[in-house]
């Protein structure tokens, strides 16, 4: 339930957002708004309110909303007949002047980029940049057989550039033309050229939001109050030494060693202070003993003026946009699989979940951000119905000097229209084959 709320939040919040960026730019220039919707009022309606000639409402169908502006061909005229006058009234989108038109129509990606920029200003200037150095992390990362990577290789570089946290949490770097990570072994510095299989996998995974690699923590825990480890009497700073006399060398090992024990209860040995105890603990009905891990990871924190972070903001806004980009090419030129790195609401809505569940509101919060950045390159795209579309046809009038037929964009309408619905389909798809 909550992370259907988180989606839902988010959703309506980039909705609003984009939409907002075409109504304001509209009415600005006298353009008449007969409609402003969040999410679509077929079949029904949940709620309307008029003013000023516009009719304010919520839909039911929740796969986004629409500003409808007097005049303009968009989908609500698709099976309608063409009844457009051959001069347009003053308070029209098409009696307006052919660059009014184009900002009202690039106003909702705009919004969404200036959202972004926004929301990353506020939690840079609230936290500085926080970042965490793997390379400054003696336990390492836990196994990633796929590529090679050994329980304890530190990560020291990634495409050449110092390992950071943020960086390997994000898929971009994956994109580069040859990725490379570079470990350390013991006294071994070893480099890892992922090849095509590998970097296509590890893709699926971060679509998926899975991650890839972990940090070897140790096996330090804080039990949950009243679950089964804390009524044992275990406490924070408790080091596992073993569970069912199985020795333990990381918070992941003694994780799966209670996956695979069996029983009700865990003979739990532990060290606190100077003196090794033992416990006898009892499971919850998932198996677990309910504990977290206990670490003090390196960080490197600078904190940021207004002005410096919404310059990172910005810089960071511009390398995610590079990074969608990229991705984009990369579907389109089949060096990236559709069926492994396109998700739906379902696969947006567990990101989603998760990002608040790892790190509460400032990590949701960035996390519609990144969404908002994907929202404006999508809406970009020049198919017809998006935003893109409508962009492409206003640069054909700026060619032909003259308006493209009536009949030509209802067409281009309609194929729009058939391409975006083949996709939610083949996402909706994607995420029910991926439950």
């Amino acid at each position: 339930m909550l992370t259907l709320g988180l989606f839902l939040l988010a959703l309506s919040l980039l909705i609003l957002v984009h939409e907002l960026g075409h109504f304001l730019p509209a009415k600005l220039f006298g353009m008449r708004v007969e409609k402003f919707y969040l999410f679509f009022d077929w079949p029904m309606k949940l709620w309307s309110w008029k003013r000023g000639g516009t009719e304010y409402g919520i839909g039911v169908l929740p796969l986004g909303g629409y500003v409808k502006i007097a005049g303009m061909v968009d989908e609500s005229s698709l099976g309608k007949k063409a009844v457009l006058p051959s001069e347009p009234a003053p308070d029209e989108f098409r009696a307006k002047p052919l660059g009014q038109r184009a900002l009202v129509i690039a106003g909702g990606p705009l919004m969404n980029i200036l959202y972004a920029i926004g929301v990353l200003t506020v939690l840079f200037s609230i936290n500085g940049v926080q970042r965490v150095p793997l390379f400054r992390w003696e336990l390492g990362v836990e196994a990633v057989p796929l590529l090679g990577i050994q329980a304890g290789d530190r990560l020291l570089a990634v495409n050449g550039a110092p390992a950071y946290l943020d960086r390997v949490m994000a898929p971009d770097w994956l994109l580069a033309s040859q990725p490379t990570l570079t470990l350390l072994r013991g006294t071994d510095t070893v480099q890892v050229i992922l090849n095509e299989a590998q970097r296509d996998s590890l893709l699926h995974g971060y679509a998926q939001g899975k991650e890839i690699f972990t940090l070897r923590l140790p096996p330090i825990i804080e039990p949950l109050p009243g679950g089964p480890a804390d009524k044992a009497g275990l406490k924070k700073g408790d080091k596992v030494l073993a569970i069912n006399d199985t020795p333990v060398q990381s918070f992941s090992e003694m994780r799966a060693v209670i996956s695979a024990a069996g029983g009700d209860s865990l003979r739990v040995l532990v060290q606190r202070a100077r003196d090794t105890l033992a416990f006898s603990v009892g499971r919850d009905t998932a198996g677990r003993i309910q504990v977290f891990p206990v670490a003090e990871l390196p960080q490197e924190v600078r904190k940021l003026s207004v002005e410096e972070a919404f310059v990172e903001s910005f810089r960071q806004s511009y390398r995610l946009t590079v990074g969608n980009l990229k991705a984009l090419f990369y579907l389109l030129t089949g060096k990236m699989r559709l069926s492994e790195n396109v998700s739906g609401p379902i696969g947006i809505a567990k990101v989603a979940g998760r990002s608040y569940e790892t790190g509460g509101w400032q990590s949701f919060w960035a996390f519609t951000a990144a969404l908002s950045l994907i929202l404006a390159v999508m809406n970009l795209l020049p198919i017809p119905l998006l935003d893109g579309g409508h962009l492409l046809f206003l640069g054909l009038e700026a060619v032909l000097r003259r308006e493209p037929s009536y009949r030509m964009r209802e067409v281009a309408q309609y194929v729009g229209l058939a391409l975006i619905l083949a996709l939610m389909l083949f996402a909706f798809w994607n995420d029910l084959r991926r439950l």
